[in-house]
């Protein structure tokens, strides 16, 4: 669980980075299975983690589309356990 609270976060702070702190927290907290702070840590995952980064995934690509993609796939190189189970 730890990796996938590493992986959400570094996904949100990325995304603060590209979006601003303001949008990049506020749709990660539209994500009802993360708690994340202010400054974009992910504190907790309740249920299934996969389908939490799924979700949190959905709404970046809903604001910036390939982009988000592309910045969690170079991301998902640091965690290789993780991409182990999603198939890629």
């Amino acid at each position: 669980m730890a990796d996938y609270q590493g992986l959400l976060t570094d996904l949100i702070k990325k995304q603060i980075i590209m979006l601003g702190p303001n949008v990049a927290v506020s749709q990660a907290r539209k994500v009802a299975s993360i708690t994340v702070s202010d400054d974009g840590q992910v504190s907790a995952i309740s249920g299934d983690p996969h389908e939490a980064l799924n979700s949190l995934v959905a709404q970046y690509m809903n604001l910036s589309g390939q982009i988000a993609k592309t910045t969690l796939d170079s991301l998902l190189e640091k965690y290789p356990e993780i991409k182990g189970n999603d198939g890629n």
